[in-house]
């Protein structure tokens, strides 16, 4: 009996070694750091991860992979947010109208910062008349926060009361409080465009923040339950998840409007942008105190410069929260287990080849949108702007002849249509007649939609066919009406 412990014992230890191996070398490294692992911030060669079931921010050394710290907080710490310049880092905790700072080096707490109502008061209506009212208290909690560099402000999301907080991290005082949407959680800050955008819950929507004047200037309905942001500054883009709606948003910084809405296959929740291999990496609902149940433990990939999903696999578990260094290391914490994943995308065989797929694709860069189309009908996801992208992208696109057309369209065609959208937008008569004018060439555009076209012979006909029809509506037919109109009037 004691032999074939002795066996067993040494085949569990030398199987747990190959899989430790085994996940070496595939670059993924699992990191235990307590009984739950929520918020994850990076600075530097190191990873903040908040533990909210006992109170501790770990701190990973993102160069050897480890634990090498912990920092004492607060039972229930969720967000946290790295201040490098103030030498701080802030952090909330549930149920609780305060914002916990601590000192980064000796990670000793150095202030608590009062944002607001401490309590909220909702109350019942009696059975019968006079009869007694019974009230419920809530406990109200900051949540999502994010520091702007620009001007040295924290923003601290006050969910419970739909403010967002805005806090001097000089001397660590509020100075200004926002009025967002319904239930508000999490904040994201596009410092280059000097705003910030706030999810919220309970209104379905994502406000928009001014940080000149600090004053909401918009609202974006994305969908419902909108959750995670991420801002992809160089592109211009700010991707958001939702966890009631199978979609990931992408909305327009320049324009402040949607632009796509990328189908998936349920409620969508994490997301991390891998801006070197130009991916947005998105999963779906973990299983959480505040999601409830996983859904459909995988990972999608979807193409930023096309806005097109072009891959996906299975995973062990759905992270909560996602992040990305400038190491290519993507941090992942699963808080149902207390762990963080760790996956070296370079090393990843299978990342690598969603990567190389993604490459394989036509890039249409920048210059993506139908400007006009969108202007002239005030949203990217206008039935007749989604009729404009799927002719590019199914019809012309597949084949040669139709990509070399559209790279010789598109630098004729972006030459101008900047300045005529901005005309649109100045001037809603403008708009109507650029609308009106071109609405029959949509139309005759959605011809190619329905045929059946399989070889370049086919798409090059069909084609010439939709120009010379256009050509005979805008040129021929004008012409004949304009000379038959002089010759009434000679006679």
């Amino acid at each position: 009996m004691k032999i074939l412990l002795v066996i067993t014992a040494v085949l569990v230890a030398v199987s747990f070694s190959l899989f430790h191996a085994y996940a070496q070398e595939q670059g993924i490294t699992s990191i235990p750091i307590g009984k739950t692992a929520l918020d994850i911030q990076i600075s530097g060669d190191k990873a903040y991860v908040t533990n909210p079931e006992e109170g501790v921010i770990s701190v990973i050394d993102t160069t050897t992979k480890q634990v090498v710290d912990t920092i004492p907080a607060e039972k229930g710490v969720m967000f946290a947010q790295v201040v490098e310049d103030k030498n701080k880092i802030y952090a909330t905790v549930e149920n609780q109208n305060k914002v916990f700072v601590y000192d980064l080096t000796t990670h000793e707490k150095i202030n608590e910062i009062n944002i607001g109502e401490k309590e909220l008061v909702l109350f019942s209506k009696a059975d019968k008349p006079y009869g007694q009212r019974e009230y419920t208290y809530f406990a109200t909690s900051g949540v999502g926060l994010e520091y702007d560099h620009n001007n040295g402000m924290l923003y601290v999301v006050h969910s419970e009361v739909n403010h967002v907080n805005v806090i001097d991290t000089n001397d660590d005082e509020v100075v200004g409080t926002i009025n967002v949407g319904t239930t508000p959680v999490m904040i994201a800050i596009d410092e280059a465009g000097n705003a910030a955008y706030v999810t919220n819950w309970e209104s379905n929507d994502v406000s928009i923040i001014d940080l000149n004047t600090n004053e909401v200037t918009g609202q974006i309905k994305t969908g419902f339950v909108p959750a995670q942001m991420v801002i992809d500054s160089e592109e211009h883009k700010l991707y958001v998840t939702h966890h009631a709606s199978p979609h990931v948003s992408v909305v327009d910084l320049t324009t402040k409007e949607i632009e796509k809405q990328v189908k998936l296959q349920g409620p969508t929740s994490a997301l991390a942008l891998d801006k070197k291999a130009g991916l947005l990496i998105v999963t779906y609902l973990p299983e959480s105190g505040i999601t409830g149940q996983s859904f459909l433990n995988r990972v999608e990939f979807i193409d930023t410069k096309t806005n097109e999903q072009v891959s996906g696999y299975d995973i062990a578990a759905n992270p909560f929260v996602m992040k990305i260094d400038e190491n290519d290391q993507l941090f992942a914490s699963i808080i149902k287990e207390g762990r963080v994943v760790l996956a070296n995308l370079p090393e990843i065989e299978k990342y690598q080849q969603v990567v190389a797929k993604s490459e394989e694709k036509p890039k249409e860069g920048k210059k993506s949108g139908c400007l006009v189309a969108t202007a002239s009908f005030g949203t990217e996801l206008a039935p007749q702007v989604q009729l404009l992208r799927e002719v590019r992208d199914n019809v012309l696109f597949g084949t040669g002849s139709g990509t070399a057309f559209m790279v010789g369209f598109n630098e004729f065609y972006y030459s101008f249509s900047p300045t005529v959208a901005d005309w649109e937008r100045q001037s809603p008569i403008f708009k109507e007649i650029v609308k009106t004018g071109i609405t029959p060439m949509i139309s005759t555009l959605s011809i190619l939609n329905y045929v059946h076209a399989d070889s370049e012979q086919q798409v090059l006909g069909y084609g010439i066919g939709v120009i010379l029809l256009n050509i005979g509506m805008y040129f021929v037919a004008p012409a004949i009406i304009i000379f038959k109109i002089k010759q009434r009037l000679q006679k």
